[in-house]
This record gives C-alpha cells, structure tokens and sequence, in this order.
C-alpha cells in the first residue's frame, strides 16, 4: 500500500498507473465478484486482460483492463476505463469536467458494443471458447477509476459543497455503472494468485504475475491455456529472480499434468469405443 500511496502523490501520468496496476492486478476491482450480479465463481483463469481488444462491428475497442467473471447463471465481463488520477470530477461551478464527461462517453461506447449480438458472437468465440458456457447469458458490468477522493472532503475539496458534488456524481452513475476513486483501490486477498495477460490474435499470453502468487493445482487449466508464460514470469519485477525461477518450473510442471490429463482422457474415449 506504501509504494502505491507514493505513486499517487507523484501526479503519475495514466500510462504509470497503468503499468503498476498491470503488475499488482489484485488491486483492480472486478474480479473477485465485488462489481455487479454474479461473479462469485472467480475470473477466467483467474485473469485480468490488459488492454483488451474488443473485435467486432464498428471501431475496435480497448478497455483498459477487463475481468470476465462467472456465476452459475451469468458471464459478467468487467470493463474498466482508467483516467490521470488528478482529473477532477467537477469544475469549480459544480459542472462535470470535460474529461469526466468524455470517461462516460467512453462506458457508453462500451454499452453499444456489447448490445450488438454479433458482438458478443466474438466476445465468446475470444474470451470464452466456442462452446464454453454458451448458455450463460452476458451482463457486463463498467467500472470508471476515477480522480481522489479529496475531492469530495471538506478540508480538501476546492468546491463550496463536497457533499452535494458527492451525491450528484452518485446519481450520474447509470445502469450497469460503477465508480472508483484512485484512493479506494486495495488489494483484494481473494486475488493474491491473480496474473495480467494480455489477448493476441492466437490466444491469451502472460503478461505478469501478482507480486503474491502461490502455485496450485488451480494452475494446471490456466498454465495449458496461456501460449507464453516464460516472458510474463520474468517480466514481473516485484518477484525475486530466484521466485521466479521456481515459478516457471512449477508453472511448467503443471503444464505437463495437464497434458498428461488430456492424453489419459484420449485413451479412455478410444478404450470406450473399442468396447
């Protein structure tokens, strides 16, 4: 929490803040259920999407960052927008910021997107499968992270009535809509073995590991899926160079396992089909 405190009373740049919430994806809300309906069975492969592309009718889209949860009966895809923490929310006259307007325009964009059926034909042929949970409706859910909250306290707000901003920006929250400051990100202990990947053409890459990751027999799915985990588990610099040598052969380990599943479940469909 101290280094992510100093980042912000540094005035970062939003591409800083990018970068360190890409290593320390426990700290970006979405993916342990606490956004939306659903969501308490955890994130595909217990990933953050970095950037991810969103293919389909119109312009390409690119959230900064997206969680696709699942419940029993629903697929919840947290789209998460972020901005320069020092953006103010109002002008001094009580009216939005201009950046603040456009961060809404950029979650509207998002709702046309995904109201296109075809649209969300792809979301599931590129984060899901073809035939994985395919008769699990789409509710997806938009997370705006946004300014400080000094804003909105008394001894620190440049505005006359804190309060009254506060409960305006709360009714200018639409469906589907949620929204943060930078100050209340904390990191969330259901995500400490959380990863950042990133989504290419030919599948899902590992971009890094959270700084707490633990390996598990939950990793044997998410180890089979990934193409690349070499570079994501040296490119996570807050992991000590011999953790991360561990990792990458239990990671390795579990990639194995996995395939030695696949092929005994072969066999025993072959044997099946003799008998």
């Amino acid at each position: 929490m101290a280094e992510w405190r100093a980042l912000l009373a540094s005035s970062p740049a939003e591409e800083a803040v990018q970068k360190w919430l890409e290593f320390h994806p426990s700290f970006i809300p979405g993916g342990s259920g606490d956004v939306g309906p659903g969501g308490h069975h955890g994130s595909e492969m217990g990933a953050v999407v970095r950037e991810a592309p969103l293919h389909g009718l119109g312009k390409q889209r690119r959230p900064d960052f997206m969680w696709v949860t699942r419940s029993s009966g629903l697929i919840t895809p947290i789209l998460i927008e972020i901005e320069k923490p020092d953006r103010r929310w109002f002008k001094r006259s009580g009216r939005p910021t201009k950046e603040f307007s456009e961060a809404l325009d950029q979650l509207a964009d998002w709702k046309v997107w995904f109201s296109q059926p075809e649209n969300q034909s792809g979301f599931r042929e590129t984060y899901l499968g073809t035939d994985k949970f395919r008769d699990r409706p789409l509710a997806p859910q938009y997370v705006l992270i946004y300014g400080r909250q000094s804003e909105f306290e008394r001894v620190t707000s440049p505005h006359k009535d804190p309060a009254r901003l506060r409960q305006k920006r709360d009714f200018m929250r639409r469906a589907a809509e949620n929204f943060r400051t930078f100050d209340s990100l904390r990191p969330d202990p259901k995500l400490r073995d959380s990863i950042t990947v990133s989504q290419t053409s030919d599948g899902p890459t590992l971009w890094a590991l959270a700084p707490t990751f633990e390996s598990g027999p939950l990793l044997m799915e998410t180890a089979e899926r990934l193409l690349d985990f070499e570079s994501g588990i040296v490119r996570s610099k807050f992991i000590a160079p011999d953790r991360s040598a561990y990792l990458a052969t239990r990671w390795q380990h579990w990639r194995n396992a996995a395939a030695g599943d696949r092929a005994a479940q072969a066999m025993s469909l072959q044997s099946m089909d003799r008998e």
